[in-house]
């Protein structure tokens, strides 16, 4: 039985050989309760290869795309804990297949239905293409392998729950609330048998900034967060019956994780989805500190290196980022910064130290007191006491 603090789903260890750049990489052992897995390293390197790698082994047998795109030559072997049962799946040769311990298992719908993935490109949700399109570009896991895909249509959602389930549209919108703090309300307004889903933003102080509007006319920020997290809950809650949106479970995988997202929405949005659904697990690759400031504990950071000789490296950082500054985990072997002084910097200027810009006013304004405190008289009688 299952501890109360145990997610369901979770990775074990992942091995691939032969894709995308991999030669051979093993990552093994990762803790059993992981909520958040960071995948860092620079552009290039080889973060997306990795998610695809394990996008495959979850689903690949189920989506004709991946069929496609992995090599025959490609092995993909990854291991799952599902409650408190070890999963192996393999994808080698364009052969899929899965076993409990030495049991070979025939029906894998338990995992394959509670995944999602999302790939850079993923502001466009289904209602703006056509329904052709949206067979072939929105499947669990083309976003992460395409630039051209869809979401699903969230917006539907929406005005399906406000007409016949109205507890699950407004936990819907408690989401998008939290993980949005601007974000007033959502209403369903219909008009000339046109019915429209409009968003209403607020100010730091509660002030209504607009009139509401559509989808399109959100800050990419903020269609971004409603795109992926409205096809996240739309697709898990199709296959989970769950009263509870907190109850969704499975693995999702998010490419490029800050994108579009201000400092402050990059930490409140890994905080605020670890709190929302205490079930799912994330993978995630990025380029920034700040997300990691709002990790839980037991985060796993993989860093991937790339070269000539062995191709794509994964790395099993152990480095306690919850006791660093961003600056710190900047220049941590997690992003390997090697140089943090700005290029405008001028040669008779001295770099600030302060962790805040609040201390840098302070002390610049403790520095303007004594100025006007030290007469000549009082310097000369300050360097006489530090002389004894």
């Amino acid at each position: 039985m299952s501890t109360i603090n145990e997610i369901p789903i979770s990775l074990n260890s992942l091995e691939v050989k032969n894709f995308k750049g991999v030669k051979h990489i093993l990552i093994e052992n990762l803790p059993r309760n992981t909520r958040w897995i960071f995948l860092t390293g620079e552009n290039g390197f080889g973060k997306t290869s990795i998610l695809q790698a394990i996008a495959a082994g979850l689903n690949g047998r189920y989506d004709r795309l991946i069929n496609q795109l992995i090599p025959e030559v490609s092995y993909i072997r990854l291991s799952l804990f599902i409650s408190d049962t070890l999963w192996e799946l393999k994808y080698w040769e364009g052969n899929y297949k899965a076993k409990i311990t030495n049991e070979p298992v025939k029906n894998l719908q338990i995992y394959s239905l509670q995944f999602a993935t999302y790939g850079s490109s993923r502001l466009q949700i289904s209602a703006l293409t056509t329904k052709e399109d949206i067979e072939k570009q929105s499947s669990s896991s083309y976003s992460l392998f395409n630039t051209d895909s869809v979401l699903l249509d969230v917006e539907q959602r929406l005005k399906d729950t406000k007409a016949y389930f109205p507890d699950e549209f407004k936990q819907i919108v408690d989401v998008f609330q939290t993980l949005m703090p601007n974000l007033a309300k959502i209403e369903i307004e219909t008009s000339n048998k046109t019915v429209q889903v409009k968003y209403f933003e607020k100010d730091d102080e509660g002030n209504f900034v607009n009139e509401g509007v559509t989808f399109t006319q959100l800050a990419a920020g903020y269609r971004n967060i409603i795109a992926m997290i409205g096809d996240m809950i739309y697709r898990l809650s199709t296959k989970q019956d769950v009263a509870k949106l907190s109850d969704l479970e499975g693995i999702v995988i998010i490419d490029e994780l800050e994108l579009h997202l201000h400092p402050n929405y990059q930490k409140l949005f890994v905080q605020k989805l670890t709190e929302l659904f205490p079930k799912i697990q994330f993978i995630a690759s990025t380029h920034s500190p700040i997300p990691l400031l709002g990790a839980p504990p037991e985060t796993v950071i993989l860093h991937v290196t790339r070269s000539r000789e062995k191709g794509i490296e994964v790395e099993k950082l152990d480095v306690d980022f919850s006791v660093l500054t961003p600056n710190a985990i900047l220049t941590s072997p997690i992003f390997g910064f090697q140089e943090l002084i700005p290029e405008s910097k001028s040669d008779d200027t001295m770099i600030r130290s302060e962790q805040t810009y609040q201390e840098v006013l302070l002390n610049d304004q403790l520095d303007k007191q004594i100025d006007e405190y030290l007469t000549e008289e009082n310097k000369n009688e300050l360097l006489s006491l530090l002389k004894k």
